[in-house]
């Protein structure tokens, strides 16, 4: 995981009262993603707007997701 990603999980994290108690290791990348989602969907904020980097345009929490994680947002995770 790049340092940005760390960086915008954490931030995403606090953002949506996640507890960061994943810092211990003891979750996977994928775990971590996931609770991301999975609070952004509980909380209904798919399409709400998380914030505004200087210079572009407002961003939503799915956009937000998919590029700090580099993978597009859905609703429900996908089956592997």
């Amino acid at each position: 995981m790049s340092l940005p990603t760390v960086y915008g999980e954490r931030w995403m994290a606090k953002r949506l009262e996640l507890p960061l108690d994943w810092d211990a290791g003891v979750t996977t990348a994928d775990e971590r993603r996931e609770r991301i989602r999975a609070a952004i969907v509980e909380q209904g904020r798919e399409r709400a707007i998380a914030g505004k980097r200087p210079g572009q345009p407002c961003e939503t929490w799915a956009d937000l997701y998919a590029r700090v994680y580099g993978v597009p947002f859905q609703q429900q995770p996908t089956e592997k």
